[in-house]
């Protein structure tokens, strides 16, 4: 009697939360994994946990047990807040033994060496398995005693909105010993600031360079296979010495920029930031051999294009995705370098409003600047086939092209139904020949498109071409 007593009762109370009362507390705490986003903010990794523990005792005791809902932490610093010490010990306990991953942000005065989060974390160093420090880079220093403590650290990231880098005194060495370190990003800070395990890298989602630093990078870090710079300085103007030939096993960087053979890279981007667009590059491209690259993005570079690129292009004979978005080059050098490219399937052109112009086979710095002529017909016709050609391959640029990307600016505005003729040449499959056929076609206007040429498109939609066109883009 008793027992069918206290029975009833359990029912009672499973019945009093719902749906959710009748599922085991494991079964529980993992649906509240799955009500997270990926995303790393103060509301999916503060408020949802703590929304989640609140709601009955059965859902505390379901999130409390579940150590993941609480190895996840975006924390932004201030001077003086007594509760956030203790929201991270709380995280910190909660989170049991599992490996951590935190964002951490200071970016309100008053700075100093060092705050009580940061030491309650570094006390937890060998928990770190994918970190975000975004702070003051004298807070760095307090970081030493992490040294040979970060046996599960794989991501890190490190950024500082200081304009002095402390590459005058001696290098930070305390992320130096981190075996498991494979993606590091770092934001307005050099690549000396810190001494790191540069040989044993794979990603580099971001780093802030110029040229000498990112050949720099690209000689000690022989397995990177996915590389972002953004360059915020070029080479010296009165500077022209040929490319070094330098062995990649060579022990030691040459006294002048090296010639750089990586053998593992497959995903290369290179940017300027928005303050410091004419960047040049000139220098970068005849030093750099990438035999086995995939995907090639170019982004907001206004320091004109020229023969050093083509060069580059010419040696990249596995590429499949070349991505100029906002970049100086004219349409004659891209058409030129574009011969280069038979392996391609992606092409993105998004042209930015300004370029340059100079005769094919010039240097870069015989260029000048004019208005934007990229997405011209000129490209148009260059990516035409030639249907009255015996020879389906004859002559024909990007015979394996399956993704096509471009804006429609001005200079394109009266060549428009060029442009839809080009897509409709490149419809024919002859796998057999390694003839590709278009099949996806994106389009980003700068002017408004008129009612002909969206009845054209629809056509070559009805011909089985996945067809976008995007919001009038704005310049």
């Amino acid at each position: 009697m008793d027992a069918g007593n206290a029975l009833e009762r359990r029912l009672d109370a499973a019945s009093s939360y719902g749906p959710s009362g009748r599922l085991p507390i494991e079964l529980l705490s993992e649906i509240f994994l799955m009500c997270l986003s990926d995303t790393m903010d103060g509301h999916n990794t503060i408020d949802m946990p703590l929304l989640l523990s609140q709601i009955c005792s059965r859902w505390r005791s379901a999130a409390i047990a579940n150590p993941k809902l609480w190895s996840r932490l975006c924390v932004q610093l201030t001077p003086q807040s007594i509760s956030q010490p203790e929201l991270v010990d709380t995280w910190l306990k909660r989170s049991g033994g599992c490996p951590l991953k935190i964002f951490v942000f200071w970016e309100k005065t008053p700075f100093s060496n060092s705050h009580p989060v940061l030491e309650r974390l570094m006390d937890n160093s060998e928990r770190w398995e994918t970190m975000f420090f975004y702070l003051p880079v004298d807070a760095f220093r307090s970081f030493s005693r992490v040294r040979n403590r970060l046996p599960m650290l794989s991501e890190l990231s490190l950024g500082t909105s200081d304009d002095a880098n402390p590459s005058s005194v001696s290098a930070f060495d305390m992320f130096e010993i981190a075996p498991r370190l494979r993606s590091l990003e770092s934001v307005n800070l050099t690549p000396t600031s810190f001494h790191l395990p540069w040989k044993q890298l794979e990603e580099i989602p971001m780093f802030s360079v110029d040229i000498e630093d990112s050949l720099s990078i690209l000689y000690k870090s022989k397995h990177l296979s996915r590389v972002s710079f953004m360059f915020v300085g070029g080479n010296p103007q009165d500077w022209h010495p040929p490319p070094v030939q330098t062995h990649p096993n060579s022990p030691s960087l040459p006294s002048h920029f090296p010639f750089i053979f990586h053998n593992h890279l497959t995903h290369f981007t290179i940017m300027t930031p928005v303050w410091n667009e004419s960047v040049n590059l000139g220098a970068l491209f005849p030093r750099l051999s990438f035999p086995h690259l995939e995907s090639l993005t170019i982004c907001n570079i206004k320091s004109p294009l020229g023969s050093e690129f083509i060069q580059f292009l010419s040696k990249l004979h596995t590429l499949r995705t070349l991505h100029l978005r906002k970049t100086a080059i004219m349409d004659d050098v891209l058409v030129e370098g574009l011969k280069h490219l038979p392996t391609l399937t992606q092409l993105i052109v998004l042209s930015s409003s300004g370029g340059a112009h100079s005769p094919i086979g010039s240097s870069s710095a015989s260029m000048t600047f004019e208005p934007e002529a990229t997405v011209t017909r000129y490209l148009f016709d260059a990516l035409t086939r030639n249907i009255f050609s015996n020879d389906a391959i004859d002559g024909m640029l990007l015979p394996r092209l399956e993704k096509l990307e471009l804006t429609i600016s001005s200079t394109a505005e009266t060549e428009l139904d060029t442009f839809v003729d080009m897509i409709q040449s490149r419809l024919r499959d002859e796998a057999e020949l390694g003839l590709a056929s278009l099949t996806h076609v994106r389009v980003r206007p700068y002017v408004e498109l008129d009612e002909e040429f969206l009845i054209r498109l629809v056509e070559v939609r009805d011909a089985g071409v996945e067809v976008e066109v995007e919001a009038m883009q704005m310049i």
